[in-house]
């Protein structure tokens, strides 16, 4: 998987979870979206579509309860 971010700069990276729980779930609520987006993850990481499915659940999950907790 190519990744052209700053690796020596990865301490201070940060996001925004409440735009990343907004993007997600607006992907997560059109079934044909995010069958196309578990899909480029599965074949740019070399991980099974099963795999991609549970990890983009729980990021889901772990926003949600970070933006909870702010």
């Amino acid at each position: 998987m190519k990744n052209e971010h700053d690796r020596q700069n990865v301490e201070n990276f940060k996001i925004n979870p409440h735009d990343w729980l907004q993007g997600l779930l607006v992907i997560a609520g059109d079934r044909d979206k995010k069958a196309e987006v578990i899909q480029i993850v599965a074949e740019q990481s070399g991980l099974p579509l099963s795999e991609v499915e549970v990890i983009f659940g729980c990021a889901i999950k772990v926003l949600v309860e970070e933006t909870r907790s702010n």
